[in-house]
């Protein structure tokens, strides 16, 4: 059995992934379907760009993810337009991410997600296992999560959750009021891949708060009336004078001012939950 290693950064991760698709079409002799598989992975991995996701970001998508998703029905699941990808084809990477498989240590594997004309479609590559499509998703379609049939109900809950945690990641990585891009990968990791020919020499991105540890520790040390964690508050009035911008006077006498419902805080902080809150783009 194969010794199991995880990479050190998401710029090795795509190069035993690259390496483990070659090993396959080599070895797939008359199994034309493992080819083709290996081949359009393969392929895809040249167009793609890489996100290797900090650690606190991963607990933020978990936040995220059940924010928006958690006990809801899947056929009344409506996926917003904030949960797209970056760009048509990603790759995403967490240190510590594993998939179980019946008696084997947990594997390392990343997200590889696809933009295709029938919506996003999500799958796990590994160079220690073939790759896994979880299925897919469509954004601003109720209902608009594409799962196969046919699969036990663990499976489709198993394969939805995988689904939908990439949904939530992107709801966070398409604000760029929260995070920042910095090269994922050291400088020799990155001139090896871009000497292979395989990919794009800007195709590597760190995800990381654009809040640094040690700002957030000194807020959280002076200021912790600062490190609110992001949540919602109600559209509400509140006591106005009489000429003030959207003001109406109520049947106790008294004029009122409309105060729209409004994000605050910041995913670094934590995610409060709220039944109320709209989509997450109106939080940047």
């Amino acid at each position: 059995m194969t010794k199991v290693r995880e990479p050190s950064s998401v710029v090795e991760m795509a190069e035993m992934c690259r390496k483990a698709q070659d090993k396959v079409m080599a070895m797939s002799g008359d199994r034309k379907d493992l080819y083709d598989m290996a081949r359009a992975i393969a392929d895809r991995l040249q167009d793609c760009d890489y996100y290797e996701i900090d650690a606190s970001i991963g607990k933020a998508t978990d936040d995220m993810f059940e924010q928006l998703f958690m006990h809801r029905k899947t056929q009344t699941i409506t996926i917003d337009k904030d949960c797209r990808l970056p760009s048509k084809t990603c790759a995403f990477w967490q240190r510590g991410t594993t998939l179980q498989f019946p008696d084997r240590d947990p594997v390392p594997f990343m997200y590889f997600a696809v933009e295709e004309k029938d919506g996003t479609f999500v799958y796990a590559v590994s160079p220690y296992f073939s790759t896994i499509m979880f299925g897919g998703y469509q954004v601003e379609v109720e209902g608009g999560t594409l799962l196969e049939e046919g699969q036990t109900e663990e499976d489709q809950q198993l394969n939805l959750s995988n689904v939908l945690t990439v949904a939530a990641m992107c709801s966070i990585l398409n604000q760029p009021s929260f995070t920042k891009k910095e090269p994922a990968g050291s400088r020799q990791e990155r001139r090896a891949a871009k000497r292979s020919g395989t990919y794009a020499a800007d195709a590597w991105h760190k995800i990381t708060w654009n809040i640094g540890e040690e700002v957030k520790a000194k807020l959280t040390r002076d200021e912790p009336v600062r490190c609110m964690p992001l949540h919602y508050t109600r559209g509400h009035w509140r006591r106005a004078e009489e000429g003030w911008k959207n003001t109406t006077l109520r049947k106790d006498g008294l004029w009122y001012q409309w105060i729209e419902g409004f994000w605050s805080g910041h995913p670094a902080f934590g995610i409060k939950k709220s039944y109320h809150a709209p989509k997450m783009g109106d939080a940047a």
